[in-house]
């Protein structure tokens, strides 16, 4: 195997992490409710973003600053080809269903928050037990609330058969199962592959420490710090504004990967920092969580299983990492030039992108 093969790639990847959008939790809401005969929905989500899809899967270019009259205008334009973005099987049979706008609010004070209400409802056969959704004018995790459950859908994918009716109730066992479960996988999807800006972090530890035992170090003292912001957090012991910890979550990205650059080997101050950098990665993941929700019973379940998921989400990068790369080349004399000085530049970069992208924003 050569260098050039695996550096590319790392390199290309670097390249388009600019682009990718980190925390992708959506702000949407779905919440359907069957009845006798027919089910209705409810979904609730930023009428910009939707707009925009809207004119985009008419071949129009996305509109920008669009005040709240032409917002409305445009909507009202486009409303007839919501229901061709909403397809609803059950029973494994496609059933008609409409979709209009119920609610819009746009105020035309920017501080306060604007929200489109759209109203789905079909037919319900008798006897019918299971319900397959698919609205693909979503983006990010959005929760779909139905028969007491909240299922998470990923954007506009197709969801499996849901239960249209609550079963009996479980024991408590089950419950508690299936939380973590949930929220284990959502920790891990937050790695992987939503959290572009924790996955460059850990890749910058991985890059100056091939080792095991100082790289443990290094990822105990992160996970450890992380896990005891994201519970004051949670808990509201600490209360800082996104616009402050997430530049300075990007800023910690650009500094390891330029310490990388001109240290060849672990500095005694490195864990310090990392443990540091790691209380700013938690109160970015207790961001994360607040958006997504913890469940009113087993909430330490859910968090705990949602930090097991984000430790499961970095143990496979370094993994992938360390099986793709680094064990092929960092025991070669020019491990350091070639390849940890390009990939932490191209990391530092992309960081410092970050960093002012989320400043201005």
């Amino acid at each position: 195997m050569t260098l050039r093969l695996p550096l590319l790639t790392l390199l290309l990847l670097l390249l388009v992490a600019p682009f990718v959008s980190a925390h992708e939790v959506g702000d949407s809401q779905i919440v359907v409710e069957p009845g006798d005969t027919t089910w209705t929905a409810r979904i609730v989500t930023g009428p910009t973003a939707l707009i925009n899809r809207l004119e985009q899967a008419a071949g129009r270019v996305p509109s920008r600053d669009l005040t709240p009259e032409q917002a409305a205008q445009r909507l009202a334009d486009l409303a007839s080809a919501l229901p061709e973005h909403l397809r609803i099987t059950i029973d494994g049979m496609p059933v008609p269903a409409t979709l209009t706008v119920e609610q819009l609010s746009l105020p035309v004070d920017q501080a306060q928050p604007a929200w489109l209400v759209l109203r789905a409802e079909g037919p319900l056969p008798a006897g019918a037990t299971r319900m397959t959704w698919q609205f693909d004018l979503l983006a990010g995790q959005t929760p779909l609330l139905l028969a007491g459950q909240t299922h998470w859908v990923q954007g506009g994918s197709q969801t499996g058969p849901l239960p249209l009716h609550p079963g009996p109730p479980p024991g408590l066992m089950p419950v508690v199962v299936a939380t973590a479960v949930q929220y284990l996988h959502l920790g891990f999807i937050h790695i992987l592959p939503n959290g572009p800006d924790h996955v460059l972090f850990v890749l910058g530890l991985l890059l100056l420490t091939t080792k095991l035992p100082p790289l443990l170090v290094q990822v105990t003292a992160f996970t450890v710090a992380h896990c005891l912001t994201l519970v004051l957090a949670l808990y509201g012991v600490i209360d800082l504004p996104s616009q402050i910890v997430e530049p300075l979550i990007a800023l910690s990205i650009a500094y390891v990967a330029v310490e990388n650059i001109f240290v060849r080997r672990l500095t005694p101050w490195r864990p310090v920092l990392v443990f540091t950098f790691g209380l700013l990665h938690g109160l970015g993941f207790a961001g994360v969580l607040a958006d997504l929700g913890l469940p009113a019973q087993d909430r330490v379940t859910a968090l705990i299983a949602f930090n097991l998921g984000i430790e499961g989400g970095q143990l496979a990068v370094i993994a992938l990492a360390y099986g793709l790369v680094l064990h092929w080349f960092k025991d070669r004399p020019w491990y350091h030039a070639r390849l940890v000085t390009p990939a932490s530049a191209a990391i530092a970069l992309v960081g410092l992108y970050w960093t002012a992208e989320r400043a201005l924003a």
